[in-house]
């Protein structure tokens, strides 16, 4: 297929509408992921109410997971999030990728629409959404072992589905994004848009 047809094929109706509705479930997993890495690390160092505003022992969260990267929050709590198991370092790789992806995508838009070689990475997404899905059964899992509500209650911990995992989901499904267990290295694999 020469130039102009590849050219022709990519501003398509059809191929427009879904390179947004990739790019913005793209943008929108970043959006779901940066929380339950940041706030989420944040927030298990909770420690009570004072005065009606929510207090946290800031002293042991510097301790435990500022002091794994003092430059950046997030990849402390990245790092606190792999020794807790909830990540591996391989799953940290992929989302250096998929954040370097949603930096493209959101600051390179018209060029996403126009350029038959720079597509929206589904396999990035796929990842995107495994990594939802599993820190949604990590924060899932803590929340059910520590509430008193669920004493005496098997859990199915791998069958937790959080918000943010059902609307990653959901999104991913009406893009056409197949499923993955794991998140894993693709290159630059890209898949065709369809």
């Amino acid at each position: 297929m020469d130039m102009e047809q590849r050219l022709n094929a990519k501003l398509a109706p059809e191929t427009v509408a879904t390179t947004l509705m990739r790019a913005g479930c793209f943008l929108s997993a970043y959006e779901l992921i940066k929380p339950q890495i940041i706030d989420s690390v944040h927030d298990f160092y909770w420690c009570g109410f004072k005065d009606g505003e929510h207090q946290y022992d800031e002293a042991r969260y510097a301790r435990d997971v500022v002091s794994l990267n003092p430059r950046s929050k997030y990849l402390a709590s990245c790092a606190w999030l792999v020794d807790a198991n909830a990540l591996t370092d391989e799953h940290v790789a992929t989302l250096a990728e998929i954040r370097a992806h949603r930096n493209e995508v959101a600051h390179e838009l018209p060029k996403l629409l126009v350029d038959p070689d720079f597509e929206v990475r589904v396999d990035l997404l796929a990842d995107a959404v495994e990594i939802v899905r599993r820190l949604g059964v990590f924060w899932g899992s803590i929340e059910a072992d520590t509430n008193p509500d669920f004493d005496g209650q098997e859990i199915d911990y791998d069958g937790i589905k959080s918000g943010p995992y059902l609307l990653m989901e959901y999104l991913a499904a009406m893009v056409g994004v197949p499923r993955r267990k794991e998140p894993g290295h693709h290159g630059g694999d890209q898949a065709p848009v369809h």
